[in-house]
């Protein structure tokens, strides 16, 4: 069975789960990877990185089999839709981060309404910060 990540190198868990066999792999530099000598049946395929580790793959293999793989890692802010702060267990003091190019007018004007962030934004970006304890979460 071949198989190719289409990210960085990762550590595998391969699990039969009749036998419950287990058989572990890195992918390499091309980002491929490849388990051999492997008997027809389902398969569950983990990542082991801790920032990817959500990546669970059901596989149900028999003779050769050739698929590709996205991974997506793993962002805490997430999971949290709610504006009450994981310390304090309020929403009095939360205000939504404001992320982006703004000017020094519009901070001033709105500096109780906002927590200004700056300009760089990626896939996992808090939403809500706490005047309180601090905290962007």
């Amino acid at each position: 069975m071949n198989k190719k990540i289409d990210t960085l190198e990762f550590e595998l868990k391969l699990t039969n789960e009749i036998s419950k066999k287990v058989y572990f792999q890195r992918t390499n530099q091309n980002k491929e990877f490849e388990f051999k000598d492997l008997v027809d049946g389902i398969y569950k395929l983990q990542v082991l990185n801790e920032d990817y580790k959500q990546n669970i793959f059901e596989i149900k293999f028999s003779q050769k089999l050739n698929q590709i793989f996205y991974v997506e890692k793993l962002c805490k802010y997430r999971e949290n839709k709610s504006k009450v702060c994981p310390n304090c267990k309020s929403d009095k003091k939360v205000v939504p981060i404001f992320y982006g190019l703004t000017t020094g007018k519009f901070m001033k004007q709105n500096r109780n309404k906002y927590h200004f962030e700056g300009c760089e934004i990626s896939n996992c970006d808090p939403s809500w910060y706490c005047k309180k304890d601090k905290l962007e979460f």
